[in-house]
């Protein structure tokens, strides 16, 4: 009796430990799960085609800068000596100076500004003022840079290759250097032609005896200064 007594305790022992272990388990299964610390937790992969467009309008808004720029550039029509003079000819201007500069040529920079205030002081007297760069056509952006920085707004035209016919064309005896300034009149006959950096003291008496009506031919040379000056 007593081993059958032993046997019925003994299973009886196990099934109660079977039970409570039941449910255990179905609590700990039933337990929300602790959330990890924010610093392991994953981050959501960012779409790559999101990530494309935000990178791709930036890029794009450069661009469009960049196209914006080339468009307010000042333009600077490729001409030759005889086509630059047919269109002074057709400007129905008296006369017309006519500066030839660079981009790398420091003196020729410097004289732009006093000549674009000429020609805002004598355009109601029949002149005006015409800017011609000899730069090479790789460099043409500095010298449309010089002058969209600068705010430059006189006629601006490119020298057509090769410079020797354009400067022949211009005035045999102009060697070429830089800066040159020439005025032409009416009929596209070459009145008057500084070699150098011309300053305002030296361009006005030029300028004024021309609207006087003075004879007047020849380059700048002291004397000739002085006589058109009188």
């Amino acid at each position: 009796m007593s081993s059958l007594f032993t046997r019925k305790r003994f299973f009886a022992s196990a099934a109660l430990c079977f039970l409570l272990a039941s449910c255990r388990c179905g609590s700990e299964e039933s337990a929300p799960a602790a959330s990890a610390p924010a610093e392991e937790q994953e981050h959501e992969a960012p779409d790559p085609a999101e990530g494309e467009e935000s990178e791709a309008a930036p890029a794009a808004e450069a661009r469009k800068n960049a196209a914006s720029s080339a468009e307010g550039s000042v333009a600077l029509e490729v001409v030759s000596a005889d086509a630059l003079i047919a269109k002074l000819r057709a400007s129905g201007r008296k006369a017309t100076l006519v500066n030839a500069w660079a981009s790398f040529c420091g003196p020729c920079k410097r004289e732009i500004p006093m000549l674009e205030k000429l020609d805002a002081t004598y355009r109601s007297k029949g002149i005006g003022v015409v800017l011609v760069t000899l730069d090479e056509p790789a460099d043409v952006p500095k010298a449309q840079a010089f002058l969209t920085e600068r705010g430059i707004r006189l006629t601006s035209y490119l020298a057509e290759r090769p410079l020797g016919a354009f400067k022949k064309g211009l005035n045999p005896r102009w060697p070429g250097m830089l800066p040159a300034s020439f005025l032409i009149d009416a009929e596209g006959t070459l009145r008057y032609y500084w070699g150098g950096e011309a300053f305002e003291g030296e361009i006005l008496p030029v300028l004024d005896a021309f609207v006087a009506g003075k004879p007047l031919e020849g380059e700048s040379t002291p004397t000739l200064d002085r006589e058109t000056a009188q």
